[in-house]
């Protein structure tokens, strides 16, 4: 993605996405990864790994922890590149 196709991208999202740096884990085709977390929003997050992603696949996510919630979330794959994907949470 150019600079400016990626600027023309962050634009039309719906929520703003906060930085993040720190390990997250997945489920993804039924085995446990890990890959780090670089940003995220209400709707919707990016992880960088190096795990092959498949676009409109499922994910299970464990999101950094809090001492009140769990937070294990499903999200589909939306987009992929070689830095890692897009995951819209599904809820």
């Amino acid at each position: 993605m150019t600079n400016s196709s990626a600027k023309l991208f962050l634009n039309k999202r719906k929520e703003p996405r906060n930085s993040y740096s720190g390990l997250i884990s997945f489920i993804y085709r039924k085995n446990l990864y890990t890959g780090r977390l670089i940003n995220y929003s209400s709707s919707g997050l990016f992880i960088e790994s190096d795990s092959l992603f498949v676009k409109g696949e499922n994910i299970t996510l464990t999101l950094p922890a809090s001492k009140y919630k769990n937070y294990k979330q499903k999200g589909r794959i939306i987009w992929k590149n070689d830095d890692g994907c897009g995951v819209q949470l599904l809820g």
